[in-house]
């Protein structure tokens, strides 16, 4: 349940609400999502097939993804079976790690939404297919490809159709209560939310505020949010141990209400390399925190320098100190930004936006019906 699919559920949600569109979710294996589909009395089927995507690990592994892809064309009688009895007007793929919406909507001459979310080199994953397969599928693949940032747009150049490309900016919802900018004082509290691992690249920050402390700046304190890829974890612990920041660092782990917690948090810290959108960026924002982001995926789009947040070259984290150290020094141009960073993502950014978008998309390719 994180961005991708917590955007699809909200969706969902929102689509079948305001626009009386049923939602069915087709899952290659049960998750904390099936959860949220029974809440919302939303019908599901589980029935496993394979991404088309994977780690590269040698020739040996690429032959296993090849067959992986001739078992899940096998799979597809069982797969049509299963739904047949669903009026289905349209196949939406929630992600680009999979293909089997491709293949849906050809054996069944439904419309096809690619709705893709991710970059493959972000999380060093390659194509199983060769080169001239996979632009062959994404050719014939979607009526129209939904891309959730100009730099995703841009990262698939060569592979997605540009006539059939369409960037519609995630959403979150306005409803809940997020307070307003607050003054700083004493610690300045540092969300950095998001799973630990290499892409979300937390050691950024480390560093940034060992440099802090090194100069006698030690009131503040990193939280960092999220689950964990273990490896990573591992070198953000010795990191924390052997500069002596267990002061400094606070780790909560995988929490299911983050909110709760940013609710006491001052910036948004967004240290990612290759981030396709950056739902917490907007997170962050609603709650009236101004945010530090890297300069790398679609951070960029998002975080207007010295406007809503601040911007660092990637990786330069004597930069990111002297970001951090800037509010520290500056509460006045805190407080505005953080103001500022709430009215933008509010104006730009809501569910409500984006529904209806997607909606258009929608509306145009299977009419009125």
């Amino acid at each position: 349940m994180y961005g991708a699919n917590q955007s699809m559920c909200q969706l969902m949600v929102e689509l079948r609400t305001k626009y009386n569109i049923q939602p069915v979710v087709l899952l290659s294996q049960r998750g904390e999502i099936c959860e949220f589909l029974n809440q919302n009395n939303i019908p599901y089927y589980v029935s496993h097939f394979y991404w088309w995507v994977n780690a590269d690990k040698g020739f040996f592994q690429k032959l296993l993804n090849y067959r992986k892809q001739i078992r899940n064309l096998f799979r597809m009688p069982k797969l049509l079976k299963l739904i047949e009895k669903e009026e289905i007007d349209l196949i939406y793929s929630n992600s680009v790690t999979i293909n089997i919406g491709f293949f849906l909507s050809s054996k069944m001459h439904r419309a096809h939404i690619w709705h893709i979310r991710e970059t493959l080199q972000a999380y060093d994953f390659k194509y199983s297919l060769p080169d001239f397969v996979v632009k062959r599928i994404f050719d014939k693949g979607a009526d129209k490809y939904i891309v959730i940032s100009d730099f995703l747009s841009k990262a698939y150049t060569g592979f997605l159709p540009e006539n059939r490309i369409k960037r519609i900016y995630n959403g979150l919802s306005l409803d809940t209560q997020n307070k307003a900018a607050t003054d700083f004082e004493g610690i300045l509290q540092v969300a950095v939310v998001g799973i630990i691992c290499d892409q979300k690249n937390q050691l950024d920050a480390l560093e940034a505020i060992n440099i802090l402390k090194s100069k006698g700046t030690n009131n503040i304190r990193l939280h960092f949010i999220g689950g964990n890829k273990e490896d990573y974890l591992l070198q953000v612990k010795h990191y924390i141990e052997t500069n002596d920041l267990q002061d400094n660092v606070v780790i909560h782990g995988h929490q299911s209400n983050v909110q709760s917690i940013l609710a006491d948090m001052h910036i948004g810290l967004v240290c990612a390399r290759d981030e396709a959108f950056g739902r917490v960026t907007i997170e962050y924002m609603l709650q009236g925190m101004p945010v530090i982001a890297s300069k790398s995926g679609a951070n960029e789009e998002l975080v207007l320098d010295g406007q809503n947040g601040l911007l660092y070259e990637l990786y330069d984290v004597d930069e990111l100190a002297a970001k951090l150290e800037f509010f520290v020094e500056n509460p006045i141009e805190f407080k505005a930004m953080g103001i500022l960073a709430k009215d933008y993502a509010e104006k730009n950014f809501s569910l409500e936006k984006n529904t209806d978008a997607i909606y258009g998309v929608i509306k145009d390719l299977i009419g009125n019906s």
